[in-house]
C-alpha cells in the first residue's frame, strides 16, 4: 500500500470538521408541568360562590337584580402572577374591569362579582379572564327579566 499525501488528511480533517459544526442540537426538554408556572384551568359564572371562591350556584342566566360571580381556577405555580377581569354589556361597554394577585402552589380560585344598584339592561354578557394581561378565556352569560 502506498503513502496518501499530507494534503488528503487536511482535507479530510477539515471535512469532518464543517460537518460536525452542521448538525443541529437537540432542542432543549420543556421544564415539568409544575415548573411552567400558573395556568387558567376554569371559568365559572354563577349566583353564588362558597368560602373557597367556588362557584356553588351555576348559571349562565341571570336576573336583572342579581349579583355575577366569576371564579376563575388556576393551577402551578405562581411567580407574583395576577389574574384578571372585565365584564362587558353586549355593546362593547365595560361594566368592570379588576385584578388580584395569585400566590402560592397548586390549585387556587380568585372570585369576582358585579352588581347594579338600578338592575341589568337585559341583553347578553361576557367576562374575559387574563392572566398577567394576556387574554386566558372567557364566558358568556345572559340577562333576563325575572
Amino acid at each position: 500500500m502506498g503513502k496518501f499525501p499530507r494534503s488528503v488528511f487536511t482535507w479530510a480533517a477539515a471535512a469532518l470538521a464543517v460537518a460536525a459544526g452542521c448538525t443541529k442540537p437537540e432542542p432543549p426538554a420543556p421544564p415539568p408541568a409544575a415548573a411552567a408556572g400558573l395556568r387558567i384551568t376554569a371559568i365559572d359564572v354563577g349566583k353564588a360562590v362558597t368560602a373557597e371562591n367556588v362557584v356553588s350556584v351555576p348559571t349562565v342566566v341571570f336576573g336583572p337584580r342579581d349579583t355575577v360571580y366569576a371564579s376563575i381556577a388556576t393551577e402551578g405555580v405562581s411567580r407574583g402572577n395576577r389574574v384578571g377581569v372585565r365584564f362587558i354589556y353586549q355593546t362593547g361597554q365595560l361594566v368592570l374591569q379588576s385584578s388580584q394577585p395569585i400566590t402560592g402552589v397548586g390549585p387556587s380560585r380568585a372570585e369576582f362579582h358585579v352588581w347594579r344598584d338600578a338592575g341589568w339592561p337585559l341583553g347578553r354578557y361576557r367576562v374575559e379572564v387574563f392572566l398577567d394581561s394576556v387574554p386566558a378565556g372567557s364566558m358568556e352569560y345572559d340577562v333576563k327579566k325575572d
